[in-house]
């Protein structure tokens, strides 16, 4: 199979898609793989179901990869987690990307029911039942004929979690971090895998925003920003990013949105996914926000495509 890292390319598109209708989410994907992005990502809240989105858009995806960034562990078993990501391996011919995630205490407790209790030792235990489950539908042969699984990626923002996925998965999603961050990560991901094991891939998600106005651009960084704010696990991450409470509540400061969101004309903010790059990530995940607020902007990723 394709090293990952080939199959993710520089820069893929991330996006719940909620703001689409779903004749048009065929026609979306479509243009982007037309304009070269390598990997679609889709996450997990309370709209639509990811693996069932994914198989929605999978034959116009072109040769994308498809991901989740990320699904709730705590919203399927691990039996339930392998079928469906077995199974978009087989109908993608081998293009599928498992991303999971412990998500946050008020999305599992309050939303789901769920005991959010111990999450890095949840995930461990986990991603260990899902290496450990049978599964016998069709399978993708490899060269050497043997069965071929998913890659699979994990959300992680602090120390335990991405050392972790150093050592047990083939890399991790983090979500609202700085450049700086990038290269604290890829430093903990790399002394962290074993000598036996590929180079994890750091595979981050990037707001984007094509405006050269301060107050608009912020505006609407705010906009998208809010809603991630008020969650403890983020706020953890954004402290041992050196953002407080002064930061992080409302009206979100000048410094957090520059530092975390890229905006400006479309050289400046290509050079804020280049800044990322250079600091150690394989691949940018553009979330291209439109002026709105909604995340399936197709006039960012005309204006940000691999090569134009």
């Amino acid at each position: 199979m394709t090293d990952l890292r080939s199959r993710l390319g520089p820069l893929g598109v991330w996006g719940h898609l909620p703001a689409l209708p779903a004749p048009q989410l065929g026609p979306f994907v479509a243009r982007a793989a037309e304009l070269g992005y390598g990997a679609l990502w889709v996450g997990e809240g309370a709209a639509r179901e990811p693996f069932a989105l994914l198989g929605a858009v999978a034959e116009a995806s072109g040769g994308m990869t498809l991901g989740t960034s990320i699904v709730n562990i705590y919203g399927r078993d691990a039996m339930a987690t392998r079928m469906a990501a077995m199974t978009l391996h087989e109908l993608t011919g081998g293009r599928f990307a498992l991303g999971l995630g412990v998500s946050h205490e008020h999305l599992v407790q309050k939303l789901r029911g769920h005991a959010y209790e111990k999450p890095l030792t949840r995930m461990r235990e986990y991603l260990g039942e899902y290496d450990q489950l049978p599964y016998y539908g069709p399978v993708i042969s490899g060269p050497d004929g043997e069965p071929t699984v998913p890659p699979v990626l994990i959300a992680a923002l602090r120390s335990k979690m991405l050392t972790l996925a150093a050592s047990a998965t083939d890399g991790t999603l983090p979500y609202l971090v700085s450049v700086d961050r990038i290269a604290w990560m890829r430093q903990i991901l790399d002394d962290g895998t074993p000598a036996d094991r590929p180079r994890s891939v750091l595979a981050p998600a990037v707001a984007t925003i094509i405006e050269t106005d301060p107050e608009k651009a912020r505006g609407e960084a705010r906009a998208w920003i809010a809603p991630y704010c008020r969650a403890v696990n983020y706020q953890h991450s954004l402290a041992e990013q050196g953002f407080d409470s002064s930061d992080w509540e409302p009206p979100y400061s000048d410094r957090l949105i520059d530092d975390i969101v890229a905006w400006g004309d479309a050289d400046r903010v290509a050079e804020r996914i280049a800044e990322y790059h250079a600091a150690g990530a394989d691949h940018v995940a553009v979330i291209p926000l439109a002026p709105e607020g909604s995340g399936e902007h197709l006039t960012v990723l005309e204006t940000l495509a691999p090569g134009s």
